[in-house]
């Protein structure tokens, strides 16, 4: 392209994909946009989703692949989203919760806002207003505002007080309605681009970096602990300026978010000594027929039946709308035919068939691409 875009790329930590219909703002912007409703998170919790995002690479490959190994990213091997796009001559700002869910190479200003007291609407209008003025920026935004408050009104009151839970009608609702928040979150930032003039040159990424669990299954109180589609099933939204609009329908995966944007400004990509492993979604954009993606995740849980925050230790691969999922410490297996059974309640495994068997094997280049042992 030969326009200098800005990019501002937002993460709605935690938003649901099967929530963004009750958001008119994002329904209104996903209308005139690139919308992905099946991309998929590699990793359903944010201390390793988002380090895949900036890196556009599975968490074993970058290193933070673990709760408790959020701060092992391969800095020296690894040029990131923000490095990237600073080198290719962008302004880079973000806002974060936390400084180990992106690495704070490539960043020009690097934000950390307190999540008790900050006031996303207005601060991070306050960044867009203050970056405009710039030739060209790159600003990432972590909004956690539905996240913090599903934490608090459902999460600790059920770890404070043992005999209390909210049951799932409970707890869909009480979580339905803390999307209003970030609904006028999005309207707010979309009006704020329009404001300073640069919705002409201004590219507008948004998407989910995990989903949550609203007690679908038992031993998830929240997400990050197995990897059914209710938390790996994320969505995306790409607003280019004079680009069109679309729904994309086709499997792909956070990972393939870096890799897009450089794409979509003519980044200079040289100093990867580890290669990227996402793709340009730009082929999916452009051809109906392109093949879907295929879907690895990892996780390793902090609570659940079989807690894992040093090493992942639950995989899956999804393709042709089946998953196979594998739970290594107890060692056991799951399938599921997504057409026929979509809430994945009914396991159909069977160690004897071939179409498992051949879903095992690519699990099993995966888990030997990325050196999982």
């Amino acid at each position: 392209s030969d326009i200098d875009y800005n990019v501002i790329l937002i993460n709605l930590d935690g938003l649901r994909n099967d929530k963004v219909d009750h958001c008119t703002s994002l329904k209104l912007l996903k209308e005139r946009s690139y919308y992905f409703p099946k991309m998929f998170t590699v990793a359903p919790y944010t201390f390793a989703a988002l380090p895949a995002v900036f890196s556009g690479m599975y968490p074993s490959k970058n290193g933070a692949n673990a709760y408790y190994n959020m701060f092992d990213f391969r800095r020296e091997k690894i040029e990131t989203l923000s490095q990237i796009m600073q080198k290719s001559g962008f302004y880079t700002s973000c806002d974060i919760i936390d400084d180990s869910v992106v690495p704070n190479q490539g960043f020009d200003e690097y934000n950390i806002y307190d999540e008790n007291t900050v006031d996303f609407k207005k601060r991070h209008m306050e960044f867009i207003q203050r970056l405009s003025k710039k030739d060209k920026f790159f600003l990432f935004l972590h909004n956690t505002e539905t996240h913090k408050k599903f934490v608090r009104d459902i999460i600790d009151k059920e770890k404070s007080s043992k005999n209390f839970s909210y049951d799932k009608k409970t707890k869909k609702s009480v979580y339905e309605s803390f999307l209003q928040d970030t609904d006028e979150y999005v309207s707010l930032i979309v009006n704020t681009i329009k404001d300073c003039n640069i919705e002409e040159k201004t590219v507008l990424i948004i998407f989910s970096d995990h989903g949550t669990s609203l007690g679908e299954k038992d031993g998830e109180q929240f997400y990050g602990t197995f990897v059914y589609d209710y938390t790996i099933n994320v969505f995306c939204i790409m607003h280019v300026p004079g680009m069109g609009s679309d729904i994309i329908d086709k499997q792909c995966r956070t990972i393939d978010l870096l890799p897009t944007i450089g794409e979509l400004v003519n980044a200079k990509f040289n100093n990867q000594k580890e290669k990227i492993q996402g793709e340009s979604l730009f082929p999916m954009i452009q051809d109906k027929n392109t093949q879907e993606r295929e879907v690895f995740v990892e996780t390793g849980g902090l609570y659940g039946p079989w807690p894992s925050p040093k090493k992942h230790n639950v995989f899956c691969v999804r393709k042709n709308n089946k998953k196979l999922i594998y739970n290594k410490t107890p060692k056991t297996w799951e399938f599921y035919d997504l057409d026929s059974d979509p809430k994945e309640l009914n396991n159909i495994y069977d160690e004897e068939s071939q179409l498992e068997q051949s879903y095992k094997e690519i699990l099993y280049r995966y888990l030997k691409d990325n050196s999982i042992h």
